[in-house]
């Protein structure tokens, strides 16, 4: 029998998904499953959200997730000290915000701990050649950084586990999802394309230098969404 792929999603859906199976992942009857594959919990005060953070064997390939978005890139905290090697030109991070499509350019390390959109320093568009290679480098990495969780996710807490926290998602959302057993096959398939088309902007010619650097607006946490508030 030929097993059929599973069938593309965009990156913003794939990333929705993700990030709801995650905020019941956080809350398993068994213990906190982000913090049992090795991600680091950093609670967040009343009214934030709690992030973590994975760190890698690249410091600057570091993940950090949320429930209103996630960054890869060099992390500045106590747990991360900078190596005495370290480059003079620090490499710039990736924020992508749950429920978009455009991914944002940090021009340093991110400053944890950090628990609001608000708190996030000066973002900006990538309009450059070499912005979207660091862009597409760094989707790559969390593609496979996701695969790799959502593999043992699944191996760990169980194909009924992933199975009735699909079921959750309201009916509208539920449709544009791919099936849980697919998820990680779909952040392989990001993982191993060269090009992320579905996150580059159909016109990238830059208009003025106010349009290059924004700041985060407040992001809107919608009523189906699962943040990380509260968690164990």
């Amino acid at each position: 029998m030929v097993t059929q792929a599973p069938r593309p999603l965009r990156l913003s859906t794939l990333l929705d998904q993700q990030l709801w199976f995650i905020g019941h992942d956080i809350r398993h009857a068994d213990g906190n499953a982000l913090t049992r594959f090795g991600f680091e919990r950093r609670r967040g005060s009343a009214g934030g959200t709690t992030c973590y953070q994975l760190a890698s064997e690249d410091p600057a390939r570091d993940l950090v997730c949320w429930g209103f978005g996630v960054y890869v890139g060099p992390v500045d905290n106590a747990a991360r000290p900078a190596p005495h090697d370290a480059p003079r030109e620090t490499p710039r991070g990736v924020f992508l915000q749950r429920h978009s499509l455009t991914p944002r350019l940090l021009s340093g390390p991110l400053a944890l701990p950090l628990h609001q959109p608000s708190e996030l320093p000066l973002l900006r568009s990538p309009v450059t050649p070499h912005d979207w290679h660091e862009v597409q480098s760094a989707l790559r990495h969390l593609a496979a950084e996701l695969a790799r969780y959502e593999q043992w996710a699944r191996d760990t807490l169980g194909t009924a586990h992933r199975a009735q926290v699909l079921a959750q998602v309201p009916r509208h959302k539920r449709r544009r999802f791919c099936a849980a057993t697919d998820l990680a096959a779909s952040w392989d398939a990001h993982a191993m394309v060269s090009t992320t088309t579905d996150v580059r902007p159909r016109d990238t010619t830059p208009r003025d230098a106010t349009t290059r650097s924004i700041t985060m607006r407040r992001a809107a946490t919608p009523r189906y969404s699962t943040p990380f508030s509260g968690a164990r």
